[in-house]
């Protein structure tokens, strides 16, 4: 374990000169800046007998601000560390089905108003407190709490905190103040991980106490690596396979392939797509591809010139070659987008089909904006090297829009600062979003509350038709209801979302029992074992 440590590290130390020579991506959420989980199962039945330490690879640094706090999660690491330690009422695959986990069953009423959770019995947190109906009310109520400032306040806007109650020890209810025929989807984000009832930020920031099937070593924000050991007490008989798992966070991802063929990491959590072809090729390495998965958007500020002219943003969306940008910067691994949150290829998508580049056409609509060859739009686009072919598309659109006589000039900086010093911090910037169902997804980005509101999207509309898609019991009225939304978001907004890309991760061959989901927060390592 010493060798690895040390080898690892080494090959840390490596990556970090590499990216300050040149700059290597890094991957990130801002929102987790922005996927969802399944429950892999093993094609053979993981051996009984202890497992070696797993070793993972990611591809983000939290940096200071990583925490075992789940009321906000900006970022991956914190994402996939908190997946280790905590549970939650339901897990979600990554068709975003819902099954049980700490909620064994649940229902409604006719109205879909009243939400009864019937909860898992024999359940302990790590430190042995029994596991109650007490703590789920906690962990809500604090998600609420606007003193407490979570994220989650904007995608559980239909909650009313005075309404989640404890029935009996094991049981919950969760009454609303309109219907949320949704409501068990909608509440399984990347924040509603269950804490002890009473636990504070200040208590769990470095001392997360869980349900889950591993348990927090000594952790501190900044460390390498972050370790997890089994817990004996998981509910879950046999559960997890392996004795701990550590994460080291490579950034650099020639580094990150280079500890996975050497065998110093078994599981790289994201790999860039030019390095796949060399691991499809390694039979000592197995690819796992998601499917439609994290999108890259470009955004602007529509409250700002020259993005608060609606006929700049529509030319803007207009001049975007999308079919290029997936063959290009994703070397294919991903679907084209549509300028909302929704791809095209859902079945609550708005329209099916993106209508196709039209270089004249956005160069009428910026000629009635007052920009010709005599006066030329010039744009400031900044961006980095931070998620798979995140830069790459900045350079391809900026190269697009020259077509038109529009000048865009992408400005990049160091990966490890750009979340946190650059994004939503300039007009016109890069970004990334996790899928998610359209009730979380269309709210947690746009909705007037939202803490990420990265395209100054303040529309009372908009909001009232997300409020009204919540309580709509109808299923179709319900996603006519998210359709409207997402059209207003494709051609009113100001963001665009040329591609989602394919989450791509790979694996030692001799591993098992992992399969890459379509969301980075769901991480799950229950099933995972690999040979010595």
């Amino acid at each position: 374990m010493q060798h690895r440590l040390r080898f690892v590290t080494a090959l840390i130390l490596l990556g970090l000169l590499l990216s300050a020579c040149g700059g290597g991506p890094t991957t990130a959420e801002p929102t987790e800046p922005p996927a969802t989980e399944a429950v892999p199962v093993a094609s053979e039945e993981p051996v009984a007998e202890p497992a070696a330490c797993l070793s993972v690879a990611l591809s983000m640094a939290s940096g200071e601000a990583n925490s075992l706090d789940t009321i906000n999660v900006p970022a991956s690491e914190q994402a996939v560390i908190l997946n280790q330690v905590y549970e939650q009422l339901m897990e979600l695959d990554s068709d975003f089905v819902v099954h049980p986990q700490l909620a064994e069953s649940w229902e409604s009423n006719d109205a879909a108003t009243e939400w009864t959770f019937h909860l898992r019995e024999g359940v302990t947190f790590h430190d042995g407190r029994p596991f109650t109906a007490d703590d789920v009310v906690w962990t809500y109520q604090r998600l609420l709490d606007p003193e407490v400032g979570s994220e989650a306040a904007a995608t559980l806007a239909f909650l009313n905190p005075e309404g989640i109650v404890a029935v009996d020890e094991h049981t919950v209810r969760f009454t609303t103040d309109g219907a949320v025929p949704e409501l068990p989807i909608l509440i399984t984000t990347k924040n509603t991980w269950i804490v002890p009832a009473g636990s504070t930020s200040e208590d769990l920031r470095l001392n997360g106490v869980g349900t889950g099937p591993f348990i927090p070593v000594d952790f501190e924000p900044v460390q390498q690596p972050h370790r997890f050991d089994r817990n004996p007490n998981y509910w879950q008989e046999g559960l997890p396979v392996a004795d701990c798992v550590e994460f080291y966070v490579i950034q650099e991802p020639t580094t990150r392939v280079a500890a996975l063929q050497s065998g110093e990491v078994d599981i790289v959590e994201l790999v860039d797509f030019s390095t796949i072809p060399t691991l499809e090729t390694d039979p000592a390495i197995v690819v796992l591809e998601s499917t439609t998965s994290q999108s890259l958007t470009l955004s602007f500020w529509i409250d700002t010139a020259p993005f608060d002219d609606l006929r700049v943003r529509q030319a803007l969306k207009m001049l975007v070659d999308r079919e290029a940008i997936l063959q290009t910067a994703l070397l294919g691994y991903g679907d084209i987008g549509d300028d909302n949150p929704v791809p095209p290829n859902s079945p609550y998508a708005w329209r099916p089909e993106v209508p196709a580049r039209d270089v004249a056409g956005a160069m009428d609509l910026l000629a009635q904006a007052g920009y010709d060859a005599d006066n030329p739009l010039t744009v400031d686009l900044y961006t980095a090297d931070a998620i798979p072919g995140m830069l790459a598309m900045a350079q391809m659109f900026a190269e697009q829009a020259a077509e038109a006589g529009v000048t865009v000039n992408v400005i990049t900086g160091p990966p490890a600062e750009y979340w946190d010093n650059v994004w939503m911090s300039q007009p016109f910037a890069g970004s990334s979003w996790l899928m998610r169902h359209p009730g979380e997804g269309l709210a947690i980005a746009y909705r007037s509350n939202s803490q990420y509101n990265e395209t100054h999207w303040f529309i009372e509309e908009y909001d009232a038709l997300l409020d009204a898609a919540n309580t709509t019991v109808d299923p179709e009225e319900r996603a006519g209801l998210y359709r409207q939304a997402e059209q207003m978001i494709s051609e009113e907004g100001g963001v665009i979302i040329p591609v989602f890309m394919h989450m791509v991760a790979a694996m030692r061959s001799d591993c098992s029992g992992y399969e890459r989901h379509v969301r980075v927060d769901r991480f799950d390592l229950r099933h995972t074992v690999c040979q010595p």
